[in-house]
């Protein structure tokens, strides 16, 4: 058990380590970031704009049309939003319209926290399984392409996020986890053992 939560907790440590360097260091994150031609001017417009405060806000909101609508009314309402969203601009964003306490302290923390979590899951998982040492590396790689498959994918497939950052995500998770499993390959699973 002892080796299991060392393995967990240094495993921890390596995914940590290096989704610093990801995001501080190689920059492939931030190649995908854009910024606006007047960035004070929009920054007006969203504080003007907002209507609830900070959350996920959608351009062009995608809502139902009134109730009290007739048939003909109703269609219309969906013509404009169909075109609004074909025609753009379209934006999907998180917006905190005004001022807000960032820590990048409790940020390194909670960032810590999840790949604790995600390396005792993952460390849990493996303890079942009968695997070379290169096999369990495999076995977490493919556990870093399953993260990336099913939470950046489906940004790509249903809010229009560029291919490229869907594909530096994914490739995040997939090397985040190799470099995990390398380490808690060492800790974690049983060596298949020749029947005689």
């Amino acid at each position: 058990m002892g080796k299991f939560f060392l393995g967990a907790v240094l495993t921890a440590m390596a995914v940590f380590g290096w989704e610093a360097v990801s995001w501080t260091a190689l920059g492939w994150h931030q190649n995908g970031f854009r910024t606006f031609r007047d960035e004070s001017a929009v920054s007006e417009v969203i504080k003007a704009n907002v209507t609830s405060g900070h959350g996920i806000y959608m351009l062009p909101a995608m809502g139902e049309p009134p109730k009290i609508a007739t048939a003909e009314e109703k269609k219309a309402f969906e013509t404009r939003q169909q075109r609004a969203l074909k025609d753009g601009p379209y934006a999907y964003a998180i917006i905190r319209p005004g001022r807000g306490d960032v820590s990048m302290g409790m940020n390194l923390t909670l960032s810590f926290v999840r790949s604790l979590i995600c390396a005792f899951l993952i460390a849990g998982l493996m303890s079942q399984a009968t695997l070379f040492y290169p096999a369990r590396i495999a076995f977490t790689a493919a556990a870093g392409l399953f993260a990336g498959l099913t939470a950046d994918l489906p940004m790509w497939i249903w809010f229009e996020s560029p291919g490229r950052d869907a594909a530096v995500n994914i490739a995040d998770h997939v090397i985040a986890w190799v470099i995990g499993g390398a380490v808690l390959g060492i800790f974690v699973g049983k060596d298949p053992v020749a029947e005689p």
